[in-house]
């Protein structure tokens, strides 16, 4: 179990569906650019030929070496957007992902802390 107040490391960390298991690797975080709030996860599912892809940070929790989001493994490797490598995504690719997800489309626009991938929704 983690320390208390100890925020584990989300870049690099193992993404895991709500069945359990490793689907991939979070790349990168989108934050709000206002409130710097994670709204999208940038992940590589693993064997796949377009393996980036985002996944909504709402609802992300952690367990001891991964990032635990409430989807299952399919609706992960189903999303409609998926990318060979991480680029830009625009705001029709935020609406559409957030309807797969069940989502409501995070307002504002969204930065990647280090790549230059960004998800802007308006």
């Amino acid at each position: 179990m983690d320390a208390p107040g100890l925020i584990p490391p989300l870049i690099g960390a193992p993404l895991s569906p709500r069945s359990g298991g490793v689907a991939g690797i979070v790349e990168d975080l989108l934050v709000d650019a206002a409130s710097h709030r994670p709204v999208w996860l940038l992940v590589r599912l693993h064997d796949s030929a377009r393996p980036y892809t985002f996944v909504p940070a709402e609802r992300m929790s952690s367990r001891t070496g991964a990032v635990v989001v409430p989807f299952d493994e399919k609706a992960l490797r189903e999303a409609p957007v998926r990318l060979a490598s991480p680029s830009s995504c625009a705001s029709e690719h935020a609406a559409t992902l957030s309807r797969h997800y069940g989502v409501r489309i995070p307002p504002g626009e969204a930065r990647g802390l280090r790549a230059p991938p960004a998800l802007v929704s308006r």
